[in-house]
């Protein structure tokens, strides 16, 4: 089913921005016995709605349209959903189906270098017209953005609040990340218990460094 294209005022609503009516109330923190052994979970945990590839996820109401959007914010399920499916941060459809088979990426440069092979992003991919109006309207990507056509995204892992295994009480993140979210790989056994994720984390290769302009339509 196509996503029902959200406006607020004169501007569009990208998909993954989430909505003040999904906010949900926190959830009580507790340390539980796992597969791997102790992790941190939820007090009334659901194991097949909370945790996805056997990691914590932090919980969020599903109301697109609800309440105000936050522009400057991103829905935790919607962009899993848009990194495991390849859809389109903006307008939520497939960006599959290329002649190439390739898919588009744009990410912030605050450096103005572009992607290079390997490159970690927490952005979903993204149509060509529709890059055009997130480059316009998201003040996170205006003048900061590079853009890259992609033949490989490889599941790396998650970025989300690390957990103190003693206390129980969130670590602080990374200054340099906008959201203060610590990266986690999958194959990083003993932290990646201790994590409650809030994005997707993929690594892109077969990179192709792209004018949003000069891009190939599909």
């Amino acid at each position: 089913m196509t996503p029902r294209t959200l406006c607020w005022g004169d501007l569009r609503v990208p998909w993954i921005a989430p909505w003040s009516d999904e906010y949900g109330a926190r959830s009580r923190i507790i340390a539980r016995q796992g597969p791997a052994g102790p992790c941190v979970g939820y007090a009334d945990e659901v194991p097949h709605a909370d945790r996805h590839t056997g990691v914590l996820w932090q919980r969020a109401g599903v109301r697109p349209g609800g309440g105000k959007p936050d522009f400057a914010g991103v829905h935790v399920l919607r962009q899993r959903k848009a990194m495991t499916r390849l859809l389109c941060q903006v307008c939520g459809t497939s960006t599959m189906g290329r002649p190439d088979g390739r898919t588009l990426f744009v990410v912030r440069s605050t450096s103005g270098e572009p992607m290079h092979e390997g490159e970690r992003t927490t952005a979903p991919p993204i149509h060509e017209t529709c890059a055009r109006q997130a480059i316009q309207d998201c003040p996170h990507l205006r003048g900061t953005w590079t853009a890259a056509l992609v033949t490989v995204t490889w599941a790396w892992g998650v970025a989300g609040i690390m957990y103190d295994r003693d206390t129980l009480k969130p670590l602080p993140g990374p200054e340099e990340d906008g959201g203060g979210l610590e990266h986690v790989a999958y194959d990083d056994s003993e932290r990646i218990r201790w994590i409650i994720a809030a994005r997707d984390v993929v690594s892109l290769r077969g990179i192709e460094p792209v004018d949003i302009d000069s891009v190939p339509a599909p």
